[in-house]
C-alpha cells in the first residue's frame, strides 16, 4: 500500500478502486494455472482491511471512491483511523457518533487487546484507543459484530516472518502477544464463518464479544 505511511489516505482508497475495476476483466487471467476453471463471482465482493487498510475498506464502502463492484460485506482487522480522536488522517471516516457508518452490508470488526498500549517510550501506541476497533465497532450500523483477543497486539495479525525493514520494525513498534499464529488463527476462523453464514446466523452466534 505504501513505504511510509503519510497523513492522507486518498491514494489507498483510490489505488484500490482501480483494482477493483480491474477485477471483473482481468482477475480470472491473471489466475495460476491451478484456477483454470474458477469462475469467481463478483456479485459477493468482500472487502477486508488491516489497521490503515481497515480505514480503507471502510472509505471504499462509504462511497467516498465509486468503484463498477457492489459490496457484500466488510471486515476491518483492528482498523485504525489516525493517532487520536480529533487528530484523524485523510480522509476521516469515524464520526463518533453510534451507528452512524451505514454501509448497508454486515459488518465484521476484530480487535487486538494490546494494540491501544505503547511497548515504549519511543512509539506511540499502534492502534490508539479511541479511533481503533472499538471506535469502530460503535459507529458502525447492524448488522455488526465485534470480536476481541485481549492477549494479543496490533501487528499479530501478521506473517511470523515479515522481511525488510518495514518487516523488521513490525516487532518492535508495537506491544505483541506471545506469538502471531494464534492471533491469526482467531481472525482466519471468524472471518470465513462471518462469510459463509447468513446474517440470522451471526445474529445468533456472533453477537457476543469473543475474548480469549
Amino acid at each position: 500500500m505504501y513505504t511510509i505511511s503519510g497523513s492522507d489516505a486518498t491514494t489507498e482508497i483510490e489505488d484500490a478502486v482501480a483494482i477493483l475495476n480491474w477485477m471483473p476483466s482481468g482477475l480470472e487471467m491473471a489466475l495460476p494455472s491451478s484456477f483454470l476453471n474458477a469462475k469467481p463471482d463478483f456479485s459477493k465482493v468482500a472487502l477486508v482491511g488491516h489497521s490503515r487498510g481497515g480505514k480503507v475498506v471502510f472509505g471504499l464502502a462509504l462511497g467516498l471512491r465509486n468503484s463498477i463492484l457492489q459490496y457484500s460485506a466488510v471486515v476491518g482487522l483492528d482498523p485504525v483511523d489516525g493517532n487520536a480522536k480529533g487528530i484523524q488522517t485523510q480522509p476521516p471516516i469515524l464520526r463518533f457518533s453510534q451507528h452512524s457508518l451505514n454501509l448497508g452490508v454486515p459488518t465484521l470488526i476484530v480487535g487486538s487487546g494490546l494494540g491501544s498500549l505503547k511497548r515504549n517510550y519511543l512509539f506511540p501506541p499502534c492502534a490508539p484507543e479511541g479511533v481503533s476497533h472499538q471506535a469502530f465497532f460503535f459507529d458502525s450500523s447492524a448488522p455488526a459484530f465485534h470480536f476481541v483477543a485481549k492477549e494479543y497486539g496490533h501487528m499479530d495479525f501478521l506473517d511470523d516472518d515479515c522481511k525488510g525493514a518495514q518487516g523488521k520494525l513490525s516487532y518492535c513498534v508495537c506491544k505483541n502477544g506471545p506469538s502471531r499464529s494464534p492471533m491469526r488463527r482467531f481472525a482466519g476462523e471468524i472471518l470465513v464463518v462471518f462469510l459463509l453464514s447468513d446474517d440470522q446466523f451471526l445474529i445468533s452466534f456472533f453477537l457476543p464479544i469473543y475474548l480469549f
